[in-house]
């Protein structure tokens, strides 16, 4: 082993003394000899050469910028795509929160309107989940990006809370009217199309619950007018952002031909 040593360490000293020897050589050439070796070496760099290192570094150069460029159209196009079906997904919201609107009115409070009684004729309802057509920030980041984007951002989230509103206090009354107010007209012992006046329905309830239920059923009825006015407002302001922003008119247009009264505000229930 250490002969091997020995020899390897042999080695590398003769090398490094043959290469200063030719440093020491080279730089002891005169410069007429100097300026000859010079060009020797210079020569080595010919037309072609140059031209071919200069055309690999101009097309390596230039396949990273295509790279580079492809990538950005590419990030580009997936990011308008996003925003394309975030957008579509926006007016599928609307859509289903006006439906849900329009069938409490059709099925529940239509036809129940005129009645005084409205308070005990409109049934409790199944409660309803407000988060399930609810849009969030996330979805609509997009809108952000410019000035008619955010008035639209705007009122749409002002509809969005009004339509939660509107959810919630029907929750509310459906949960009064299972909980207080059945329960009381039962203790009553009123049977189910017995005409009776205001007066012996809140006799035989109590005022509390009378009132109460009297309170709530009405603000139902206005919230739906509410919330339903103002979706159907955004919905055509929203729909014309996104034909103009897209350039493209294939977003969902859709309307009823039937409101059952909610496109105006009632001036006063009766």
């Amino acid at each position: 082993m250490s002969t091997i040593i020995s020899s390897a360490a042999s080695v590398a000293a003769a090398t490094s003394v043959a290469s200063q020897a030719e440093v020491a050589s080279i730089a002891a050439l005169s410069p007429p000899a100097f300026a000859l070796e010079l060009a020797s070496v210079i020569r080595t760099f010919t037309p072609d050469a140059l031209a071919n290192g200069a055309a690999t570094l101009i097309g390596a150069l230039l396949g990273a910028m295509l790279a580079y460029v492809l990538q950005r159209k590419f990030q580009s196009l997936q990011n308008k795509n996003a925003e394309l079906m975030a957008a579509h997904r926006m007016m599928f919201a609307i859509l289903q929160q006006i439906n849900t609107l329009l069938l409490i009115q059709k099925d529940h409070v239509f036809s129940e309107i005129k009645n005084p009684g409205r308070f005990i004729s409109i049934p409790a309802l199944s409660l309803f989940d407000v988060e399930k057509n609810s849009m969030q920030m996330a979805d609509l980041s997009f809108l952000i990006e410019d000035s008619k984007g955010r008035l639209i951002l705007y009122d749409l989230f002002i509809a969005q809370e009004n339509y939660t509103e509107a959810l919630k206090i029907w929750n509310l009354r459906s949960t009064m009217h299972s909980e207080q107010l059945q329960p009381a007209i039962a203790a009553a012992k009123i049977v189910n199309g017995t005409a009776v006046t205001h007066e012996t329905i809140e006799s035989a309830i109590g005022t509390l619950v009378f009132k109460s239920m009297i309170n709530v059923t009405d603000n139902s009825i206005e919230a739906l007018h509410r919330a339903f006015i103002k979706l159907r407002d955004v919905k055509i302001k929203a729909r014309a952002y996104l034909v103009e922003r897209f350039k493209n008119n294939d977003f969902i247009d859709f309307d009823f031909p039937e409101t059952f009264g909610l496109d105006v505000m009632p001036a006063k229930i009766m």
